[in-house]
């Protein structure tokens, strides 16, 4: 197993060419991790409580799996649902890993009658691209419409 660094993004298939397995780009991590921070702040904190979260991660990325957090907003028809009916609403797209409440506290494997709540975070594991196609299905099946009209 060869395993290099590279500085640049130009240099990753020269380094492969070279017989590297594996090229590391530190600077492409820390703005991943950057970007991370800004877009997905709970799911960050979420995987900081240990270093073996952090490795599980980067083990995930590379089958296409990533973790990823759905806020509840006010208005979401999954207020006063519970894990359970979020779980089969997403039809086996996604598991939930963790909820943040909105003071803070992360229950860690929520059980599957656990309420959400408005504010909740609920931090999921699932195949990369899913969850974003399940939070426009909600929106879209949210939005009645009665003649020109929304109910």
């Amino acid at each position: 197993m060869i395993v290099a660094r590279g500085e640049l993004p130009s240099t990753e298939k020269k380094l492969r060419l070279a017989g590297a397995n594996h090229v590391v780009s530190p600077a492409s991590i820390s703005g991943q991790r950057m970007a991370n921070l800004i877009t997905h702040p709970n799911m960050v904190e979420f995987l900081d409580q240990s270093d073996e979260r952090a490795r599980l991660n980067e083990l995930l990325a590379q089958i296409d799996v990533q973790v990823d957090e759905l806020t509840i907003p006010d208005h979401s028809p999954l207020v006063g649902r519970t894990i359970g009916e979020l779980e089969v609403r997403g039809k086996g797209t996604f598991i939930v890993v963790a909820l943040r409440r909105k003071d803070g506290e992360i229950i860690t494997h929520p059980g599957y009658a656990t309420l959400l709540i408005r504010g909740d975070t609920v931090i999921v594991l699932g195949h990369h691209g899913d969850l974003p196609q399940f939070t426009q299905m909600l929106q879209v099946k949210d939005q009645r419409w009665y003649r020109g009209t929304k109910v």
